[in-house]
């Protein structure tokens, strides 16, 4: 539960943004993550429902108030993301109720 700074590729095209990364599990040579983003108000209703608040953004080291993006997951090189140090980490608070609003969103 970690947070990393990542450049994430858009919809396995060419263009890509850089966000910080939730590490969700670490494996082989490839690190799964979810994206962490500010931007909500500007999205669809349909998007926001797949969004998590973080509670704790500043204690998870996080500039602003954030979201966990959790309509999809990315593969992202481990030898690339690690290369950098985390910003930051998910409270246990905040990992608990993740964990309970991925759990809501299955039903």
């Amino acid at each position: 539960m970690d947070i990393y700074i990542a450049d994430v590729l858009f919809n396995e095209g060419a263009d890509s943004k850089v966000y910080p990364a939730l590490v969700i599990e670490v494996g082989g040579e490839k690190v799964v993550v979810f994206k962490v983003t500010s931007q909500y108000k500007s999205q669809s209703a349909q998007i926001k429902k797949l969004y998590y608040p973080i509670k704790e953004w500043e204690k998870a080291g996080l500039k602003k108030c954030s979201y966990v993006d959790t309509h999809k997951l990315y593969r992202l090189a481990k030898r690339w993301l690690f290369s950098r140090k985390a910003i930051g980490k998910l409270t246990d608070i905040d990992r608990l109720d993740l964990f309970k609003f991925i759990n809501q969103l299955k039903k």
